[in-house]
């Protein structure tokens, strides 16, 4: 159930000029969901909205129509216009979307797995083999804490996963399983309106990771650990190791330089899972980007490398897969893809 209990918080704000008795205003308390979001009524700042899911703000306005907004980091705004009388109760409630940062990927063909003479390649990369993508959309960040909270708050996820200690907010939801994913993009559809939503194929993965590249990583034969998060103390192939930096957990989305095509972390801080049933090879695979459906379907493709892995690991080409659907880890998130 969304937010149905209203407690009344001895939160009051008077707009300049108005009447100071009670019977010349009418109350207005404000619900947002989700909660700790910044209040304004015509364009001033009035405070915040209790985090919690049970409480109201309250304010007192003159008679006559106002304009309620609400925002929040991570989330679209929300408005709503009130109508004041006098001696009069009512509760708003602001609804915020989810933020969810999308870059938008263009069509294209391009050489899915690794070629014969890439260092450090596993056999499940072959064959190499050609693969055609429709133009979509796919999350500029790894899905995080941020988000996934606000799902829990909504009711529409049922797993509040550790952080490990690490922190919350800005950086990639950890320890939720396939299963949780499932949850979060039903919730992240119905909470936007939409049905796009998804996890992305494989091949869309690795198209965009590529972006428009054909070297083991988006920044050529090498990379090293001022460029993602893995762990940079072991050296790949002949790349000398700039910084040899292993910091031992995730870090903030955004914190390292986006792709050539503008998505952040896409190689590095957390392994993403992809739509595909897991199968050790390419043979009898889609070739239009759509998502493999006929393999090993108690597991799941995995993606990207993470804070734990290697640099091998962060190859575009790189692929694992994952446990049961409701299997988690702390190196395990995901990012959304989305297509009308």
């Amino acid at each position: 159930m969304r937010y149905s209990a209203l407690i009344l918080l001895g939160l009051v704000s008077m707009q300049p000029g108005a009447a100071a008795l009670a019977g010349d205003t009418g109350a207005v308390r404000i619900l947002t969901n989700p909660g700790d979001a910044e209040l304004s009524v015509d364009g001033q700042v009035k405070g915040r909205s209790p985090s919690s899911a049970q409480e109201t703000f309250l304010i007192h306005l003159t008679p006559g129509e106002h304009l309620v907004k609400a925002s929040k980091a991570n989330f679209g705004p929300a408005e709503r216009k009130v109508i004041v009388a006098a001696d009069t109760d009512q509760t708003v409630k602001l609804d915020l979307p989810p933020g969810i940062a999308l870059v938008n990927i263009p069509g294209g063909c391009f050489q899915m797995g690794s070629p014969p003479d890439e260092p450090e390649r596993d056999a499940d990369e072959d064959p190499q083999h050609e693969v055609c993508i429709k133009p979509f959309a796919l999350g500029k960040y790894e899905v995080t804490f941020a988000d996934w909270d606000a799902c829990v708050a909504d009711g529409g996820c049922s797993t509040n996963p550790s952080d490990q200690g690490w922190g919350r907010g800005k950086r990639p939801v950890i320890n939720v399983s396939w299963n949780d994913m499932q949850e979060y993009i039903r919730w992240l559809n119905k909470a936007t309106g939409s049905s796009g939503f998804r996890l992305p194929s494989e091949a869309e993965w690795e198209y965009a990771a590529r972006a428009g590249t054909t070297t083991p990583f988006s920044t050529g034969d090498c990379i090293d650990s001022s460029l993602a998060n893995y762990d940079g103390t072991f050296e790949f192939a002949k790349c000398s190791i700039k910084e040899g930096v292993n910091l031992g957990k995730t870090a903030e989305v955004g914190s390292y330089p986006p792709n050539p095509w503008g998505l952040y972390d896409i190689l590095g801080n957390v392994n993403e899972l992809v739509a595909d049933c897991w199968e050790q090879g390419y043979e009898g695979a889609p070739t239009d980007g759509s998502p493999r459906t006929d393999g090993n379907c108690t597991r799941h493709v995995v993606r990207g490398g993470s804070w734990f892995g290697f640099a091998n690991f962060a190859r575009s080409a790189w692929r694992c897969r994952s446990g049961a659907p409701h299997f988690s880890h702390r190196i395990l998130g995901f990012r959304v893809a989305y297509a009308p």
